[in-house]
């Protein structure tokens, strides 16, 4: 690895955001590392923002601000150095947009329309850590580091505002889901657009490194996948709703019978 980064200059690795070597890809002691330190890392949230509300409310704040910092840094680094253009460097991926709206409607105390952002931003977090790019390169540059921070940021904000119960998830809003999917992909295809040969949000070719139907168009896969992350993530609420509404009706069935014995 020495002998990889000793062919780079510092500038090459300062301002690369792909190549820097051929790595050993996915499942490799580096990718499972970080997956499970990233799950460790946030049942221990969980559980510490859970007990300490105020301070994982401050926890997440800070983790807000480090997110827009380090996004806004990394594109006037990409548009000074010359690495990308503008356009090229601005907000249209995925977590890249996600790392700038979810602390903007944190920090202003928004929650109307909050729950899609809550779920994007948690699940964008974590699938990077599953499928990203990181465990195909030798080295890891300046910007791919920074990358890695950011998604350890995302999923840990989530954890801070539903751990601390800023924010509840409720079924009846879910509906706002399919339409920030929507807007998501109607803004990065602007972005794919304006700027020929970009894949943002992945809409150009498959960002997964497996097409489910074979030669099919792969946007079959990714509606797959959302429908099992979906279910994955309210099959836990809904069974807690249930369980919540059973306590319920036995308490009222309690009380009923103490009145009238």
């Amino acid at each position: 690895m020495m002998q990889n980064l000793m062919a780079f200059s510092f500038y090459d690795w300062l301002i690369e955001t792909g190549d820097l070597g051929v790595g050993p890809g996915l499942w490799c002691p580096l990718h499972i590392i970080l997956m499970v330190c990233l799950a460790g890392w946030l049942v221990a949230c969980w559980f510490i923002f859970k007990k300490h509300k105020e301070f994982g409310l401050k926890f997440t704040k800070v983790v807000c601000y480090l997110m827009i910092i380090f996004r806004i840094a990394r594109m006037l680094l990409l548009m000074i150095t010359g690495k990308e253009t503008v356009v090229q460097a601005l907000p249209w991926h995925l977590c890249h947009i996600m790392a700038i709206v979810f602390p903007l409607f944190f920090l202003t105390k928004t929650k109307k329309f909050f729950l899609p952002i809550v779920c994007v931003t948690l699940f964008g977090g974590i699938l990077t850590f599953v499928f990203g790019d990181y465990y195909k390169y030798a080295v890891l540059s300046f910007l791919q580091y920074e990358s890695l921070f950011l998604h350890f940021c995302m999923p840990t904000a989530v954890v801070g505002v539903v751990a601390t119960g800023y924010f509840k998830i409720e079924l009846k809003d879910f509906w706002q889901i399919p339409i920030f999917l929507l807007m998501l992909a109607c803004y990065a295809e602007l972005g794919n657009t304006l700027t020929p040969g970009s894949n943002f949000l992945f809409l150009r070719q498959n960002g997964l490194p497996f097409n489910l139907f074979g030669d099919a168009h792969f946007y079959l896969t990714y509606a797959v996948l959302i429908l099992v992350i979906g279910i994955l993530f309210t099959a836990p609420i809904i069974i807690g709703l249930v369980v919540k509404r059973n306590k319920s009706k036995k308490f009222r069935q309690t009380v009923r019978q103490k009145v009238e014995f």
